[in-house]
């Protein structure tokens, strides 16, 4: 039976409790990520939390029950069901984990316990050994899966092995977030994932390209590994339909507002990248970079500048400063 919803900013002894329980839960993550399971202890995180010792067991009547509650936490934020994924097509199963990795690089914290658990775990006298065993095999199967359904399909090699793959994907997930955690600007855990899984689909067969361009794996870094694999430009996509310029498939881009005779140029220009796609989407808005370049091999007229300022995707001081500069400049 579901809990009763409390009202946002409600005051009183279960609210206190919720803020105390959550705290405790914040520092326990913290102190994971630093020493481990081994080393946590419940003193610790009372004092760190700043609460006494038996305030920490009130809510969590042990160090295994407080660790379990970490991680279900953890999972639940980050929408981490292995179960669900058993129903998703192929790509989308995919586009689950890099969505995890893209929400997760924003928390080093989480990623440096989910690695310290990861590892600790391997020893079958851990609290959190079966859960991690069973994760691990949830998601091998759910890969395993995926990868068969492509082969059957005729989207994959026929002689790779869905189960080979299942593991090179799950030990090229773990590993680059630990390298990421060495360098967190020189790894991007996202695009190297894309590329693997991109590496290993057929790109010369249409019905893979409209697979992937369909589903929500369609992200700037399948973009851009699909235009590095097989040579495809988003011009090209374009061309053959795989994508559009309607303002449902722009709106992911924070382009939805675009006039789309607007975009058509712009990417028959050949001009706009990958790249281009994914600080839009970061951002929604285009870059000043993109920008200049339009402006520089004249792909757009004024008004069509001062349009895209009217919808709030370049700063209209911008577009004022470069196209004065253009027009100043001798041809």
């Amino acid at each position: 039976m579901p809990k009763p919803a409390h009202k946002s900013g409600e005051r009183g002894p279960y609210a206190g409790g919720v803020a105390r329980r959550e705290a405790i839960l914040d520092a326990t993550v913290d102190m994971i990520a630093e020493v481990g399971y081994h080393g946590l202890s419940m003193r610790d995180v009372a004092r760190r939390v700043g609460i006494s010792h038996p305030g920490v067991i009130y809510h969590f009547p042990s160090k295994e029950a407080l660790l379990m509650a970490v991680i279900e936490r953890y999972e639940d934020r980050s929408n981490f069901d292995v179960q669900a994924m058993r129903h998703m097509q192929p790509f989308e199963v995919f586009n689950a984990f890099t969505e995890l990795s893209t929400e997760l690089s924003s928390n080093p914290t989480i990623v440096e316990m989910e690695c310290m658990l990861s590892v600790e775990a391997s020893n079958e006298v851990h609290p959190a050994h079966d859960h991690f065993a069973a994760r691990f095999e949830g998601l091998h199967s759910v890969l395993t899966s995926a990868f068969s359904q492509l082969q059957a399909d005729d989207l994959i090699n026929k002689d790779a092995d869905p189960k080979t793959l299942a593991h090179s994907l799950l030990a090229e997930w773990y590993g680059l977030h630990i390298q990421w955690l060495y360098n967190r600007d020189g790894v991007d855990v996202v695009g190297s994932l894309t590329n693997l899984i991109i590496n290993q689909v057929d790109l010369s067969n249409p019905k893979a390209l409209r697979a992937i361009m369909s589903s929500g794996f369609a992200s700037p870094s399948a973009m851009a590994a699909i235009e590095q694999v097989a040579g495809f430009t988003l011009e090209d996509l374009l061309e053959k339909g795989y994508i559009s310029l309607s303002s449902q498939e722009m709106e992911k881009y924070g382009l939805s507002d675009v006039p789309e005779d607007i975009l058509d140029k712009i990417v028959r220009s050949g001009i706009l990248t990958a790249s281009d796609l994914e600080y839009a989407q970061e951002n929604q808005a285009l870059s000043i970079d993109l920008l200049g370049r339009l402006v520089i091999n004249g792909v757009l007229e004024t008004e069509e500048y001062n349009t895209l300022a009217d919808v709030g995707v370049v700063p209209r001081e911008a577009v004022a400063a470069l196209t004065a500069v253009m027009a100043a400049r001798p041809f």
